[in-house]
């Protein structure tokens, strides 16, 4: 199974449109916006032909998507939330939360900043931002991952 996960877009349609292109999208069965994603979240899951998970994210004002969603799939557990919550100080509290809701794999955003490291038995993931990076390249970023009978695994790539 392969996962598409998205972040911090801010009403920005035209670079979902953008992704929803690519061959990323294309060979994905779930799609998973981490938050802040404006007034596209109707739009996206009718455009998106698999799966789609959104939750909100600090700036998704009077939005009624949830805070945080924990989703069990292929034997593993996902949890997802925009991480705002969470990440003062590092991702400690985000891995424990993690651990405490029995997920092995987080997947956040909030910092606009792509972000791998598996910490012990907990995969964690911040796709950056597609339409307001903050690294010092700029890149619009997303992330893909793969699930198989081996594990999760995560990679960033570039729109």
């Amino acid at each position: 199974m392969q996962i598409l996960v998205v972040s911090d877009t801010h009403g920005r349609s035209e670079y979902l449109e953008q992704l929803l292109e690519t061959e990323d999208a294309r060979n994905s069965d779930w799609l998973i916006h981490c938050g802040d994603i404006g007034y596209d979240d109707e739009w996206l899951r009718m455009t998106f032909r698999g799966a789609v998970t959104i939750v909100a994210g600090n700036c998704d004002y009077g939005s009624d998507l949830p805070l945080e969603a924990t989703v069990e799939r292929e034997n593993h557990g996902f949890y997802i939330t925009h991480g705002h919550r969470y990440l003062m100080g590092g991702i400690d509290r985000l891995l424990y939360r993690a651990e405490e809701l029995g997920c092995d794999v987080v997947l956040f955003g909030h910092t606009h900043r792509p972000y791998i490291e598996q910490d012990g038995d907990i995969l964690a993931c911040n796709p950056g931002s597609l339409a307001m990076p903050r690294q010092s390249d700029g890149r619009h970023t997303y992330a893909v991952l793969e699930v198989t009978e081996d594990g999760v695994t995560a990679r960033i790539a570039e729109l």
